[in-house]
């Protein structure tokens, strides 16, 4: 029998207007604390003007809104049509206070704005990028920016060294208390506490603090609930030149894996808003890109950090059954309104760089277990650990800075030195490397109905010499091969339906992997439901027998709908 999911409220369903209020609150307070703390220190860390850093800490909440408020109502293109949240992005971190070191936030703002398309083309060839963006590279990227924000964190928690406290007990305390508090919520509490933990860990970083008689609240009282926007805004710069290329490189990169990141979120989201289990709508995730690089041109405009989908609403919201797309406007709305709250926006910009330091370990923490659960989520093979292993590896030497100084020149040592950037682009060089020797294997195009069968068994059996696999296997191939087509050939009166298909087989690592493209939509194939009286069952009941057939013969079973075409591929059980 199908799935279904305890949902109180389904993603086209209305809520109660006091539901969509305090779940849409919750949201926002569950992720207002990272959209505005992280410009707040990537201007600290690039010595950038206070007033720079103000604005884009409070446009970082306008342009989170705008970009969410896109999502949720998908627009033409653009958008999931889900109530995806959007803010600030912690892995281009290193690449933006690189890009705010050599020309501030203006330069920052013409980078976003430059880099946007790249992830619209990402979308556009989404039915290339499906063997290429796998689990292992997905979990690889994840792993990297957990090294990425250790050494980070770490300058943030002693504090910076022009201060007094630098590497002090006080420093030690106040980031240790913001860590630990925030591990022991997401380890030991209960579901409500662990939505909670960001923002119980800081305050509780906050109180240690103002006990050690660091925290100074007198500017925060001094300002005002409402008021005009803080800051000013930056610009942005117009001087681009051949000197900014390595940045554009890095950012480049870090968009490419935004655009990765985006995907898995967007698959995640599909999945927790239905009760029914579904297959997952490759449509929707190339609106989620399209949405979410038209959301960073929208925080380049605005001068403040890129945007990324963020993975941790959508765990509430599995955690509370409420997927409404109301919350999600309602939660839009609401950050856009919150940055014109200078009280709030000088309690961010005020809190202690210690605080930042432990939140940020914490996040690291938290952020590696979801790394090793994509990467295994598959299984490894040789290959798949070797790309782990090599990418890690890089990063970590990318993150050391010292990577051969004296033999790479200046120009790539921006590059170099992201952790992120350098190990991502050898995990997706590698995955494009194995694609490549993947598609050696045996190709053939052929109509599609029952009176073809025969003539794809030839194919299969063809494919199957060639490649020296066994009788045995190849007769399984046959058997899974045949059961598709039969599945798909009938029409719902019983008519053979005209088609024809792209057939394509291939061996690595001793697995038999088989690719089927159907040009046109087809029903989902896997869901089977067994009639529970085969004596009783429907002629239309019993089909489903041979599809149950099927999946025990084939493992890591995929279909997916792109651009209106069906592309199915597994490996041989």
């Amino acid at each position: 029998m199908s799935k279904k999911s305890p949902l109180l409220y389904e993603v086209n369903e209305k809520a109660p207007l006091i539901v969509v209020a305090v779940m849409g609150i919750q949201h926002v307070l569950l992720i207002y604390s990272e959209i505005s703390l992280l410009p707040v220190i990537i201007g600290n860390r690039a010595g950038a003007p206070l007033e720079h850093i103000l604005f884009a800490s409070a446009a970082a909440g306008i342009a989170s809104g705008i970009a969410t408020l896109l999502q949720v109502l998908r627009l033409g293109f653009f958008g999931a049509g889900y109530a995806l949240f959007m803010g600030t992005s912690a892995a281009y971190m290193a690449g933006c206070v690189e890009a705010v070191k050599a020309g501030g936030f203006p330069l920052l703002a013409a980078l976003s704005i430059l880099v946007a398309p790249i992830e619209m083309i990402m979308a556009y060839f989404l039915r290339f990028l499906r063997h290429i963006i796998t689990p292992a590279v997905g979990g690889t990227i994840i792993l990297l920016v957990v090294v990425s924000l250790v050494p980070v964190s770490m300058q943030e928690w002693m504090g910076h060294q022009n201060q007094p406290l630098y590497g002090s007990r006080e420093n030690f305390l106040i980031g240790l208390s913001a860590m630990l508090i925030l591990l022991a919520l997401s380890l030991f509490g209960n579901k409500p506490l662990r939505l909670w933990c960001p923002l119980i860990g800081m305050a509780g970083g906050l109180l240690v603090s103002w006990l050690l008689g660091i925290m100074d609240f007198e500017k925060i009282f001094s300002h005002p609930w409402i008021g005009a926007f803080p800051g000013s805004w930056p610009g942005i710069a117009t001087d681009f030149n051949m000197e900014h290329l390595p940045l554009f490189a890095v950012m480049a990169v870090l968009t490419v894996i935004n655009g990765v990141q985006a995907i898995g979120n967007s698959m995640a989201v599909q999945k927790v808003s239905h009760r029914e289990e579904r297959q997952i709508d490759y449509q929707v995730i190339q609106g989620t890109m399209y949405g979410d690089a038209l959301g960073n041109v929208v925080t380049g405009a605005l001068g403040t950090a890129p945007n990324e989908t963020y993975a941790e609403n959508i765990a509430a919201m599995k955690v509370t059954g409420a997927t409404s797309r109301a919350i999600g406007i309602f939660g839009a709305i609401l950050l856009i309104l919150l940055p014109f709250c200078p009280k709030i926006s000088m309690a961010v910009v005020q809190l202690p760089t210690q605080i930042f330091g432990g939140f940020l370990m914490g996040l690291a923490a938290m952020m590696f277990p979801a790394g090793l659960e994509l990467v295994f989520s598959h299984g490894i093979t040789h290959r798949s650990g070797m790309l782990v292993g090599i990418s890690l590896c890089i990063g970590i030497i990318a993150e050391s800075g010292q990577f051969f100084p004296n033999v790479f020149p200046l120009s790539v040592n921006v590059l170099l030195k992201s952790g992120v950037a350098a190990g991502g682009m050898a995990a997706i060089f590698l995955s494009v490397l194995f694609r490549l020797t993947e598609l050696k294997g045996y190709s053939a195009r052929l109509p599609a109905g029952l009176s073809n069968l025969r003539l794809l068994a030839q194919r299969v059996e063809e494919a199957g010499k060639e490649m020296d696999i066994s009788e045995d296997r190849i007769t399984k191939l046959q058997l899974a091969c045949e059961e598709i087509v039969m599945h798909v050939s009938q029409s719902e009166d019983g008519a053979e339906k005209e088609r024809s298909l792209f057939l394509h087989i291939s061996e690595h690592d001793e697995d038999i992997r088989v690719e089927i493209i159907f040009g046109e939509h087809l029903d989902d194939l896997k869901n089977v439901e067994i009639p529970d009286n085969l004596l009783q069952a429907e002629p239309s009941d019993l089909d489903q027998l041979g599809l149950a057939l099927f999946h025990n013969i084939v493992t890591d079973f995929h279909q997916a709908v792109i651009s209106g075409k069906t592309y199915i591929w597994f490996k041989l059980a």
